[in-house]
């Protein structure tokens, strides 16, 4: 076991390691993250092992950190152990909504007072992940119309998916193309819209190369890096959300990340069961992930 977890972009390395001498040097043992030998795999088991043994997770945020799918993996891995999160703002970006109730250190240089401050900050982490603050807000009646809408419709598709139906599916899907745009353009910051918008562009990609996804290859497409970040940003709202995750989940399944895919399916299963509904499509592509895997 650990004592801190230390996530960081590329950009901030030379920080990140000055912090891991002085941390060690009060007594606690860091594992700090090496993000330039991945080798393009977002949770190895390596990753993942070291991540479940911390105690804690300090999360180095910075404008290059926000951009970084590296590092939102690694914060939403660390929640979904149940690991506390320590954010340490590097400059002005604004953290992860859901952390932003969460008390953070501001580090521009590590000097003695910051290193006994996160020192103790560590010693004193809870032993569970962060309490995710309640969305404020509401939805408008046209709000509740738009969604309602985008994800009928996109049901409707995948019922014509399901029966091989494609052409009537990609009629729904071009159909819905406006719907959507629209929507994202009237209600930009909504997370219900991204996490629509985010499946609508899982749904184009599936669409546009069929053929391939059903003979288990799936080309690369900028679509997918699209779809993604929309995923990426709802869980920065609220990383409990059981059709983000496995949204998530099954974009890094299309880009053959399959660890990483399983490990977030089976978090929106787990969060599912939280909220005591069934998810029978996040089951559905976790037994797709056995299928690669073999498991």
């Amino acid at each position: 076991m650990t004592d801190g977890f230390i996530s960081h972009s590329s950009a901030n390395r030379a920080l990140a390691v000055r912090l891991e001498k002085a941390l060690e040097a009060t007594g606690l043992s860091i594992w700090l993250d090496d993000s330039e030998i991945r080798l393009g795999v977002l949770l190895g088991q390596e990753l993942h092992e070291s991540i479940r043994k911390a105690r804690a997770v300090i999360l180095l945020w910075s404008d290059q950190a926000s951009k970084s799918r590296w590092i939102a993996t690694e914060w939403l891995t660390a929640f979904h152990l149940g690991r506390f999160i320590v954010p340490c703002s590097l400059d002005d970006t604004p953290l992860p909504q859901c952390l932003r109730g969460t008390v953070y250190l501001r580090i521009r240089r590590v000097t003695p007072g910051i290193v006994e401050d996160l020192a103790r900050t560590l010693r004193d982490a809870p032993r569970r992940r962060n309490e995710v603050p309640p969305t404020m807000g509401g939805q408008s009646p046209a709000l509740v119309e738009a969604i309602n809408t985008i994800a009928g419709r996109q049901y409707a598709m995948h019922t014509e998916l399901e029966t091989w139906n494609l052409t009537k599916a990609r009629s729904l899907q071009a159909k819905l193309d406006p719907i959507t745009d629209n929507a994202v353009a009237t209600w930009p910051f909504d997370p219900t819209i991204v996490n629509l918008v985010g499946y609508h562009l899982k749904n184009a990609y599936m669409l546009k190369h069929w053929d391939e996804v059903q003979a288990g290859r799936s080309p690369k497409d900028p679509i997918l890096n699209d779809a993604e970040r929309r995923f990426f940003e709802t869980l920065s709202i609220d990383p409990t959300d059981p059709e983000a995750l496995n949204g998530l989940g099954s974009i890094l399944l299309f880009k053959h990340d399959v660890e990483a895919a399983e490990f977030f399916i089976r978090a929106a299963i787990a969060e599912a069961k939280r909220r005591k509904i069934d998810y029978p499509a996040a089951e559905a592509d976790l037994a797709m992930v056995r299928r690669f895997t073999g498991g």
